[in-house]
């Protein structure tokens, strides 16, 4: 069973790393973590502040990202939108690798982690998660984020020592320990960039369920494309990717620069609500330093994602999670078609790419179950006002007279005009 982060796409353009520095396989109880693709390894100072897993708290700090021009933010008019709400007062969990609690601008609470999780975080993709959130410029700047650890990656040695893999009872485990965590920390959103590709006994979706019956809107990424592997699936083709593929998880794909196609860098999921840009967005990497990303990857847009969601959660404090799901899905750009069942027919980007400052502004109607309704308009007869009394012309037969009478001196004159040379002639001749 193939279990991997989705943080680790497509680069624009695409770049990887050298095979002597790519994870190996690891086999561990019966699952098994492939080697996954990451961007090309800095090979300059001018590429040291682009966001890299491998980065650790050890590592040496490059120069930072310039914050802007951010591409995702101009594309989803998130600079609108913080006008509006930053996610102040939302608590963010986001079960990942776990994060760095260096000197960056994060609103941090206590760290979480399961069984057997301990020491340096030993991977950076649950750190440029939680930057993409609630960073100095992520999307919800405002939002204070919940570290939950559910695994360990290996070292870029391949060793299997250096950490535990993710699992389905590491993220179940995770995930009900939120569960009992929402009170106390009020906790709004559960951020889950990873993906795995079957739930078998279930766990996932159980402990998804007691998340969401405490109105929690969780959010999951649908998985990324292998990086060897070409484009493939049809608008009606489904890879399997959980805890994305359940019916109440909010399962976010990721879009290229425009004009590129989406099939060229994340699965095709049935599973796929919305749709996020990713390139181009400012977040921190393990090490403190502020990093912009340059992947086309499903952990980043989810990343997006949840931090629209606390925005909303701030705006609309008394709306659900179902309502506030319906609002995001509703307000997408170039909303999809949905079949009869309900399901987006573009398994690549679902209803279409999220739009931040529409998402917080437009007017919608919802129900408590997240059922959109849209106004109509309907005449009632015995509602209009009666027509206006027709206007009385008090002049109207003198009008009509003087009309004609007009009429008959003009052609009077006309034909004494016409006569007049004739009647001269015979005078004369007389």
């Amino acid at each position: 069973m193939t279990v991997r982060p989705c943080g680790r796409g497509r680069t624009w353009p695409a770049r990887w790393f050298a095979p002597g520095a790519a994870l190996a396989a690891l086999a561990v109880g019966g699952l098994t973590v492939l080697p996954v693709p990451l961007s090309a390894a800095p090979a300059a100072a001018a590429e040291g502040d682009r966001c890299d897993p491998a980065v650790l708290p050890s590592s040496e700090r490059q120069a930072d990202a310039k914050p802007t021009p951010n591409e995702v933010f101009r594309r989803l008019q998130v600079e609108q939108a913080h006008r509006i709400a930053t996610g102040s007062g939302v608590t963010v969990a986001v079960v990942d690798s776990g994060v760095y609690d260096g000197p960056t601008s994060m609103k941090l609470l206590p760290k979480q982690s399961i069984g057997g999780l301990k020491g340096d975080i030993r991977d950076g993709h649950g750190t440029i998660v939680a930057g993409l959130i609630g960073g100095e410029h992520g999307m919800a700047p405002g939002a204070r984020i919940l570290p939950m650890r559910v695994y360990d990656a290996t070292g870029a040695d391949g060793s299997a020592d250096q950490g535990q893999p993710l699992t389905n009872r590491g993220l179940a485990d995770g995930l009900r320990q939120l569960a009992g965590l929402v009170d106390q920390f009020d906790i709004k959103v559960v951020n889950i960039s990873l993906s795995i590709p079957s739930d078998p006994d279930g766990q996932v979706a159980a402990a998804v369920d007691a998340l969401v019956a405490r109105d929690v809107v969780v959010v999951a990424a649908t998985g990324n494309r292998e990086a060897e592997t070409k484009a493939s699936g049809t608008p009606r083709s489904d890879a399997s990717r959980f805890p994305a593929d359940l019916d109440n998880v909010l399962g976010v794909s990721a879009v290229g620069p425009v004009g590129t196609s989406p099939a060229d860098y994340v699965l095709p999921n049935r599973g796929t609500d919305v749709a996020s840009p990713t390139a181009g967005a400012v977040s921190y990497n393990a090490n403190g330093q502020r990093c912009r990303t340059d992947t086309v990857a499903t952990s980043w847009a989810a990343a997006n994602v949840s931090g629209l969601v606390a925005l909303l959660r701030q705006a609309y404090p008394d709306d659900t999670a179902q309502q506030i799901v319906a609002r995001i899905v509703a307000t997408t750009e170039g909303a999809g078609a949905r079949d009869e069942n309900g399901d987006a027919e573009n398994v690549w980007t679902g209803g279409g790419v999220v739009q931040v400052h529409d998402a917080l502004t437009r007017e919608l109607a919802s129900t408590p179950d997240g059922e959109v309704s849209r106004s109509q308009t309907e005449v009632s007869a015995d509602a209009q006002a009666p027509p206006p009394p027709p206007k009385v012309d008090l002049f109207g037969s003198s009008r009509v007279l003087l009309l004609w009478g007009g009429l008959a001196a003009g052609s009077l004159l006309a034909l004494a005009f016409m006569l007049r040379p004739l009647l001269r002639k015979h005078l004369h001749e007389g």
